[in-house]
């Protein structure tokens, strides 16, 4: 695929994530674990969709570089934890409830946004301008591309929650940045998807009541 006309993609991931976080989490004042499975689904299927009308090979596109991508998944979840530890910690979640919490917001909510805010733009860059088949000076030049359509939709997701419709919204894109370094190093979807759950897990253990790491905040 060689057709910048495929970028339409990033205009309506960027209505989907803003959508789902407005709509769901801030219009709605729906219980968390419900809303987060609404937008579970809300990404899901819209990557699902994209999937089926674009005929992406996910196969293909996994296994490419793929122990890079988890190395360097790794390596910047480990990095997130250290800034995640460094912040006051809340009160505390134990026994199965924390085992549940570290799944559903930690695990799941983690890598469905490594997916929605870093792997759907970066794919949708790289298909929309054949950038594999590129040499590496192009592909640093694409990279930054796809970085500037990841601070897009992430910016479009968080302006959907109240308390980041403000100057804080920049610590969000910050975050981001930073975890799609393995997608955009490795030039494969499984870092940064991986750097999230384990960040969101951390979120979890260390600060579940965070004003950062795991929106939408309420009192």
């Amino acid at each position: 695929m060689n057709d910048a006309r495929h970028l339409i993609w990033i205009a309506l991931g960027a209505l989907v994530g803003f959508g789902a976080s407005f709509i769901f989490g801030d219009l709605l004042t729906l219980p968390l674990d419900l809303y987060y499975l609404i937008y579970f689904a809300v990404v899901i299927a819209f990557f699902s969709v994209y999937i089926k009308k674009t005929q992406l090979n996910l196969r293909e596109w996994f296994s490419r570089r793929a122990v890079w991508g988890i190395v360097l998944g790794l390596i910047f979840g480990a990095l997130l934890v250290q800034n995640v530890l460094s912040r006051p910690a809340t009160e505390h979640f134990t026994g199965i409830y924390l085992a549940w919490l570290i799944f559903w917001r930690g695990l799941v909510y983690g890598a469905i946004d490594g997916l929605l805010l870093t792997v759907f733009p970066w794919i949708v860059t790289w298909r929309a301008y054949d950038v594999e088949k590129k040499p590496l000076r192009k592909k640093i030049v694409f990279g930054f591309l796809a970085w500037v359509f990841i601070l897009v939709i992430t910016t479009a997701y968080h302006a959907g929650y109240t308390d980041f419709r403000s100057k804080k919204l920049i610590q969000p894109n910050l975050g981001n940045t930073i975890m799609s370094i393995p997608t955009l190093v490795a030039a494969n979807p499984i870092g940064s998807p991986l750097t999230h759950a384990i960040m969101h897990i951390a979120a979890v253990i260390h600060s579940p009541r965070t004003d950062l790491f795991l929106p939408p905040h309420r009192e």
